[in-house]
């Protein structure tokens, strides 16, 4: 009874602290949608109190002085096309490793892993120099081609981990039915990594939106900036007008936590995959 009754109390104990964590963590996230309802002199008297009324004039006037349109549609594209360009090729990579001679693969692998552990900054100067060369500064593709660059390395690594734990007994039955190599790859071999693929899509998208170094690099002409460079632009600019900027903020994060929300279950999935499978 006494065992009982310790398991429920610290159960409870631990069911508070995680929520108060919870709290903790979503905070930051709380007083920005709070405060982008405020007016500016609001926001200045006090940053943490409730807003005396809904002023939705601040994201109007926000949508139309950032250009949110424009900067949506860039950041959108360049998202879209950079998620779906590292998943595509990060999957081939890792296939490829996974069927050629171990002591050839490993080093190709190696290189991967090398690549993931660079820092940015010390290849910041070679990327501006490489895109100018081959003109892809000022251009959203240079901006998808150097963001799936950086990302592939993490995909591979996933994405072996994953196919080395597929049985071969699968290729080998699909061969004897009549499958050739790359209709066993897409049709047997990719939908089994269907939550791996999805969390790696969440994160390159998390990464993409949210990047600020690259956009800042490669990017010059304000017709092509993307929502993190036009956020940082507008700051600059007007420093006083806190409204606006949080407003901005809100709408820019609002994509963000609305794939997060409905991918949250397969990414659960994809990261837990791996350590049940035999």
């Amino acid at each position: 009874m006494k065992l009982l009754k310790k398991r429920k109390t610290l159960l409870w104990t631990r069911s508070i602290m995680s929520f108060l964590l919870g709290v903790l963590f979503m905070m930051p996230v709380f007083l920005i949608i709070m405060n982008s309802f405020k007016p500016n002199k609001e926001i200045l008297a006090s940053f943490i109190s409730l807003p005396k009324s809904l002023y939705i004039d601040n994201f109007v006037e926000a949508l139309k002085i950032m250009n949110f349109n424009i900067v949506f549609r860039n950041t959108i594209l360049v998202t879209v096309f950079t998620v779906l360009l590292t998943c595509v090729v990060s999957f081939l990579c890792a296939y490829g490793l996974t069927h050629i001679k171990k002591k050839f693969s490993d080093k190709i692998y190696l290189l991967f892993v090398l690549g993931q552990i660079i820092p940015f900054h010390t290849v910041m100067i070679s990327v501006a120099v490489l895109a100018a060369k081959t003109h892809l500064n000022n251009s959203l593709l240079g901006l998808v081609i150097f963001n799936s660059g950086f990302f592939t390395a993490f995909g591979v690594m996933t994405y072996v981990g994953f196919l080395k734990s597929v049985p071969r007994e699968l290729e080998e039955s699909a061969a004897l039915d009549g499958c050739g190599p790359a209709r066993t790859m897409i049709q047997i071999i990719f939908p089994l990594l269907k939550s791996t693929t999805v969390t790696l899509a969440v994160l390159f998208f998390l990464w993409t939106w949210n990047d600020y170094l690259l956009p800042s690099i490669l990017i010059g002409e304000e017709k092509l900036r993307t929502i993190t460079v036009n956020l940082y632009v507008f700051k600059s600019a007007t420093n006083a007008q806190w409204n606006l900027l949080i407003a901005g903020l809100t709408v820019s994060m609002l994509p963000v936590i609305l794939v997060y929300i409905v991918a949250q279950k397969f990414i659960t999935s994809g990261l837990t995959a791996g350590a049940i499978k035999s």
